[in-house]
């Protein structure tokens, strides 16, 4: 009799077993771009999943001997850098691991860790309501002791009508495709668009845009049939049924040199032309990633008349603040009707840097802001139980200019004396703040010492880039953008009267 039980047991997990292994073994893999174009993953919006593989490929630095994708030494996934967390592959979707391997998941644009992803990842998770906008993630395998070295990529989706992944919906990256997809397109800035007396700066940010647009495009991505649901009948997230009607709005907040809030905005101009009012309402959102109104309150509403500009505001950089276009065709929507609304993204505090590493320690420092003020943050890995003693006479200096020595900072405070803060991104890591008097600016950086002389830097982080602001020089000559190291200066109509290189100490800016 048991031996008949157990030879039945065996007949039926055999099967089961065959089918694991099909699973598995089943996933395609994509190697090249033409790969990618040939299947159907994604291929329209709000779909972010194509957006995500573009945006992992940027943070790809090189393919070693091993053919592990490298990246910054900085990125540690168990630290819910990106929004990444753990998956533990209970569907058995992908192959399984060792013991000293580890899956983690990136793409949940609810977690609040994905503010930290670049805005053309999050645009139609703003500005829809649909479950597709959502559905999509990147999976990657990593060493628990290297996690900045990639054993392996993949991308999947969620089964809608299921609470787990879709195998016929997974593929394995080659590396090979994502460094393909990691180099430079061609794409120029059109100078034929510099028009008006204030064009937003063609940045860092906005080339990665274009080309993930290019890419897009190449992909065969289409955002001409989006799928929208207006979860109350009050509210118009969309005047049109193409979530393309929107592409060339941009919304931004950036911090001014007193650490307050600068909006700046293009919107396109038959918008403005067909709209009989149009607003853009500074908003606090106090639960990050939520787009609905119930936690958010309105700071300012500023009246827009120009189709593109900058106003500093007085309102205090923090996160969650975002910036949100409303357009009232007529008076009488504007006096009975809700407006159409387009959100713009987050302001994320710590300006989407994740932690630096303390060289030596299971340690991480961040800079990000709240109140306006420059504030610090210490990540402290849960096995370096001991770290107070280590660090009993570390400290953290905040200084306005990476040019600042060590001993010349506006403000410093003891890593002993950082407050434990409630931690809902990770639990590999307790997280200790300490706010500063000094207020957030471009330059602005801190500094981590191990000891009260002032030789032994073990991290340095700053949080804002070199960025264009809006700088008036005369009544007819704008400061445009910045190209390199130089600066263009340009009058108002189109024509470059100068440019000169920026010397070393504002390239740190």
């Amino acid at each position: 009799m048991e031996i008949n039980f157990a030879m039945g047991a065996m007949r039926l997990c055999f099967p089961l077993f065959c089918l694991f292994l099909a699973s598995v073994s089943s996933l395609r893999k994509l190697n090249n771009i033409h790969d990618l174009k040939n299947i159907t993953y994604a291929k329209s919006a709000p779909r972010h999943g194509l957006h995500l593989l573009f945006w992992f490929a940027q943070k790809v630095l090189t393919v070693d001997q091993n053919n592990m994708l490298i990246l910054d030494s900085n990125f540690d996934p168990s630290r819910g850098d990106f929004g990444f967390h753990g998956y533990g592959n209970r569907e058995d979707i992908l192959p399984s691991l060792s013991s000293w391997q580890s899956y983690y998941s990136v793409g949940n644009l609810k977690s609040p860790g994905a503010n930290a992803l670049p805005a053309y990842v999050r645009k139609y998770y703003r500005n829809t309501n649909v479950p597709e906008r959502n559905m999509d993630r990147l999976i990657i395998s990593v060493k628990q002791n290297r996690p900045n070295k990639i054993l392996s990529v993949f991308i999947t989706a969620h089964d809608l009508h299921k609470n787990d992944f879709n195998p016929s919906d997974t593929y394995e990256i080659d590396p090979a495709l994502l460094l393909q997809i990691g180099d430079p397109y061609n794409c120029t800035v059109d100078e034929s668009n510099i028009s008006g007396f204030y064009t937003i700066a063609r940045n860092t940010e906005d080339t990665e845009y274009d080309r993930c647009l290019q890419f897009l495009t190449e992909t065969g991505y289409s955002s001409n049939d989006c799928k929208h649901s207006h979860t109350s009948r009050r509210k118009k997230r969309s005047p049109y049924l193409q979530c393309n009607a929107y592409e060339g709005i941009k919304l931004e907040i950036k911090a001014t040199t007193e650490g307050f809030s600068k909006l700046l905005w293009e919107i396109p101009a038959k918008m403005t032309e067909n709209s009989k009012y149009v607003y853009i309402e500074i908003c606090q959102n106090t639960r990050s990633s939520e787009t609905n109104e119930v936690h958010t309150q309105v700071r300012n509403q500023l009246d827009i008349y120009e189709s593109s500009g900058a106003l500093d505001t007085s309102l205090s950089m923090n996160a969650g603040l975002q910036p949100r276009l409303r357009l009232y065709p007529s008076l009488f929507d504007f006096q009975f009707t809700n407006p159409y609304i387009w959100y713009g993204p987050e302001f994320d505090g710590a300006n989407r840097v994740i932690p630096i590493r303390i060289k030596g320690f299971d340690a991480s420092l961040q800079l990000y802001t709240e109140d306006g003020k420059a504030c610090a943050r210490l990540y402290i890995k849960k096995t370096f139980s001991n770290w107070k003693n280590v660090f009993s006479h570390s400290w953290v200096g905040f200084y306005k200019s990476s040019q600042d020595k060590n001993d010349a900072y506006s403000a410093y405070q003891y890593a002993d004396k950082f407050s434990k803060i409630e931690n809902y991104i990770t639990h590999n890591y307790d997280i200790y703040q300490y706010s500063s008097s000094l207020a957030i600016a471009p330059g602005v950086l801190i500094r981590f010492l191990l000891d009260k002389k002032y030789d032994n830097v073990l991290a340095e982080t700053v949080i804002h880039p070199l960025r264009t602001n809006y700088s008036k020089l005369t009544d007819n000559i704008f400061l445009l953008t910045i190209y390199g190291n130089y600066i263009l200066a340009v009058l108002m109509n189109g024509y470059t009267i100068f440019n000169f290189v920026i010397s070393s100490e504002y390239q740190h800016l």
